[in-house]
């Protein structure tokens, strides 16, 4: 009897734990770029043919435009945006040299 109760208490307990999970979460596609949007290939092919260019760091995806840190031939890094839809590049809306 005893091992009964403990198991239809733990069913219980894993039931409403999974239902809590799934009523949470988000639509995956929400944090990605939308589908009309520019292709990273060409983001990174933008940010190839800058002058001075060596390497690209890293490449992220947030509030509908892309950053992209990269290294020049001289070793400083730069950090830059693009927008998503048009791919045209934009400054940094906070930080860099200015500090806005």
């Amino acid at each position: 009897m005893r091992t009964a109760t403990v198991l239809v208490g733990l069913c219980l307990f894993a039931s409403t734990g999974a239902f809590a999970q799934s009523s949470n979460k988000s639509d995956p596609l929400s944090s990605l770029p939308p589908r009309d949007s520019v292709k990273l290939s060409q983001v990174i092919a933008k940010a190839e043919v800058r002058p001075g260019f060596f390497a690209i760091k890293t490449v992220s995806f947030s509030a509908g435009q892309y950053e992209v840190v990269y290294f020049m031939d001289d070793g400083a890094e730069v950090r830059i945006n693009f927008d998503a839809k048009t791919g045209e590049a934009r400054p940094p809306k906070t930080g860099g040299l200015f500090g806005n």
